[in-house]
């Protein structure tokens, strides 16, 4: 079975999920729909490549698998009394600057480890062919063993390598943009679960119920459904085994579950979970079990048939989804079943246009076309650079991204004094004007130019909008700068939100850290620390209670 190491994960590119075509209305009311592995949900959705060309690896870095660093850590790694080469950092206003230092190391020693074995082969005088290649370089260094099929000089062989990495660099970065629209590094902390440890208990039960030592070996659904099973079919439920399979498994692998339990038992897994669990434990769960763009189609039908409208949700999904994610919701969305409404003959953006109205409602539409501008390929290309070693001027073979090639400055400049002619300078709010620019412009060129608006102001935009807008609207612009200098500072925001003072906001916790648990959610967490002080689990542990509570902890990591 092939293995797809992903946080919005394709674990598999199967059939349809197996669900009931009716769903109780205490958790999300998933339709059938086929599970595209190449989803943009997706943050690692790579098969392991037969070469390396445009295809980038697996597993390079938690979250995104980026190949190539953007910093210079190697250096100051091997030689801490020098200090590493400066390089252009990603706008002062983001928040995720941290780095995975050993992960960088690893990334550059492999690079190094390619150069060096190519130029041991050259310096023995061996031709450099496709034989040797293949012999000299480990399996998985993502290298196109077929690329070198004669005798080239050393300058070439770094030449091509160099071309190739960064190829690898802009291809991943332009995947990355479709998760995340940012080239930022995530990480979530559910990942695909890929063998079965020594202290694993569906190995133990295994081991003790079929004779079988699975220890070691690659995930098995059978296994876990097996396991599941033996925990639901008793009087009384093995809560613990639940929440056990459930929250170490990507959603992917829990997809697979489904189809695996009806295959060897002739049930439905969501039915029998439905009619063991109860409360806002089997709310998570069920939420868990839904694929991520139904999840977020859910989560908006709920936000708009439920009792009155909630605009948080809605703010919170749909300002801060990508493109290719948007038009992910906008497909699964008529299949939803929310309650006794079917959504068949409903469409998404009269849905949105009927629960809400003003500037709020059109705010909410240009963003449920999934169509705001994005970094294209060739000027992504055109700003990924070679990093210099100031100390020597050599060339290191690793890249970066020249963020200031990414926005275009006259612009900016120009939508700057227009966001200020549009509110500071006039009597009265042109709303049209901030719609306009927010909305549809890219995250990089945005940076820009509120960046130029406080030059022309010397007011950040977030104050502007605060002076100048009112009600859901501003909340939803106010959302819309948040999310671009830093979704996962925005999305620690609402979870303190939803916790803070008397009472929990349930609802909210649980779409947040579904939704985000295999993408950004250790980002989350760091920011999270970083506005209260307190560590998430902290929270989670004392606003929470019972088995809801395991399965958020179990998801969020103490660590």
């Amino acid at each position: 079975m092939a293995y797809y190491q992903s946080n919005y994960p394709p674990f598999h590119a199967g059939g349809p999920p197996s669900y009931p075509p009716q769903y109780p209305n205490s958790g999300p009311p998933p339709p059938p729909m086929s599970m595209n592995a190449f989803s943009a949900y997706n943050v690692n959705q790579y098969q392991i490549p037969q070469g390396y060309g445009h295809n980038p690896p697996m597993g390079m870095v938690p979250g995104y698998n980026m190949p190539v660093m953007q910093q210079m850590h190697h250096q100051a790694m091997q030689n801490p009394n020098n200090q590493a080469p400066p390089v252009m950092a990603p706008p002062m206003s983001s928040y995720l600057k941290s780095m995975d230092n050993s992960v960088a190391f690893n990334q550059m020693k492999m690079q190094e480890d390619m150069m060096t074995k190519l130029a041991s082969l050259l310096a023995q005088g061996q031709d450099i062919k496709k034989d040797n290649v293949k012999e000299m370089i480990a399996d998985d260094v993502p290298v196109d063993k077929d690329l070198i099929a004669q005798s080239i000089s050393d300058d070439d062989v770094k030449k091509r390598v160099k071309e190739e990495m960064k190829n690898l660099f802009v291809v991943e970065l332009m995947r990355r943009q479709k998760v995340s629209g940012t080239f930022e590094i995530t990480e979530g902390t559910v990942k695909p679960f890929k063998k079965y440890g020594n202290e694993d208990p569906v190995a133990a039960w295994y081991l003790k119920n079929r004779d079988i030592d699975m220890k070691g070996k690659d995930w098995d659904p059978e296994c876990d459904c097996e396991y599941l099973r033996d925990a639901m079919k008793n009087l009384g439920t093995n809560d613990d085994a639940v929440i056990h399979v459930v929250t170490t498994r990507c959603n992917l692998q829990r997809q697979e579950m489904k189809k695996t339990f009806k295959t060897i038992y002739g049930r439905d897994l969501i039915e029998d979970l439905k009619g063991e669990l109860s409360g806002h434990y089997k709310v998570v769960i069920m939420s868990l079990f839904v694929s991520p763009a139904e999840y977020d189609a859910w989560c908006i039908k709920d936000a708009i048939y439920g009792l009155g409208t909630d605009e948080k949700a809605l703010v919170e999904i749909l300002l801060t989804r990508t493109n290719e994610q948007i038009k992910e919701i906008r497909a699964a969305y008529p299949g939803i079943i929310y309650k006794d409404k079917t959504a068949k003959n409903t469409r998404f953006e009269e849905d949105i246009k009927n629960d809400t109205s003003g500037d709020f409602k059109r705010l909410l539409i240009s963003a449920s076309q999934g169509n705001r501008y994005e970094i294209p390929q060739k000027t992504l290309e055109e700003a990924v650079q070679e990093i210099i070693n100031p100390q020597t001027e050599e060339a290191t073979g690793m890249y970066e991204v020249n963020y200031t090639k990414l926005a275009d400055m006259e612009r900016a400049k120009a939508e700057a004094q227009q966001l200020y002619k549009a509110g500071e300078k006039r009597w009265g709010t042109d709303e049209e004007t901030f719609n306009r620019i927010f909305s549809s412009r890219s995250y990089y060129q945005l940076r820009t130019t509120w960046d130029e608006y406080v030059k022309i102001t010397q007011r950040d935009i977030l104050n502007t909008v605060d002076r100048e807008t009112s009600g859901d609207f501003k909340k939803g612009l106010r959302s819309i700068v948040m999310n671009i200098r830093s979704r996962p500072m925005f999305f620690a925001e609402k979870l303190r939100d939803a916790m803070k003072g008397l009472g929990t906001d349930e609802r909210t916790i649980i779409r947040i850290i579904v939704s985000r648990s295999e993408i950004d959610l250790v980002q989350i967490k760091e920011c999270f620390l970083k506005l209260t002080n307190q560590t998430l689990w902290r929270w989670i542990k004392h606003d929470t209670s019972f088995n809801f509570k395991k399965v958020l902890l179990n998801i969020v990591g103490k660590n």
